[in-house]
């Protein structure tokens, strides 16, 4: 899995043998970056459901200002922490090892205000109104911040709370991205 533009353009990302990972595919990485174009400068980003660290190392390498990789499987996360430090940006990346339903409350002690939050969970499980609820509750949110679910095309993901509003969808095979804006 190569890191397709920025700085660290064309560096693999390890991801340790037997572990069930979907990686979002280049072609979904590559929308989804382009979508955001500038945005990305300096923002602070969240990546929930990290898996191999794939889409927050992009992140950095496009100019990302630091990144919080949330992911529960131990071997994972080693492996996220282990490419920061052959990448040399280990201070731009903070691991946290743990069950995105869980992990509210640690991350808001940091006092952390995510600018862009990318989560990829496992399709079929519900989570999108989870993952939303959650950054709301507990006010990680940047003002004007944008959260992006990748989710099987047919599990259409809504919003119950009034802060935030859904504003792009795209489809791209099986896969979707839903947008939400927070006020």
């Amino acid at each position: 899995m190569r890191i397709t533009g920025g700085q660290l353009r064309g560096r693999s990302v390890a991801c340790p043998d037997g572990l069930d990972v979907r990686p979002t595919s280049s072609k979904v990485r590559q929308a989804f970056f382009n979508i955001l174009g500038s945005r990305i400068d300096g923002a602070l980003f969240l990546d929930l459901f990290a898996g191999s660290g794939l889409m927050g190392f992009e992140a950095l390498s496009r100019g990302a200002r630091a990144v919080t990789f949330v992911e529960e499987n131990k071997a994972q996360a080693t492996s996220i922490k282990k490419s920061s430090v052959i990448f040399k940006v280990p201070a731009e990346a903070d691991v946290v090892i743990s069950d995105v339903r869980r992990v509210w409350p640690h991350i808001s002690v940091t006092g952390a205000k995510y600018d862009i939050v990318f989560a990829d969970p496992p399709y079929k499980k519900g989570y999108g109104k989870q993952i939303l609820a959650g950054l709301v509750e507990y006010k990680l949110l940047a003002p004007d911040s944008l959260v992006i679910i990748e989710h099987n095309r047919d599990d259409l993901i809504e919003v119950d709370d009034g802060s935030l509003m859904k504003v792009d969808y795209r489809e791209y095979g099986k896969s979707a991205l839903s947008f939400f804006s927070f006020d």
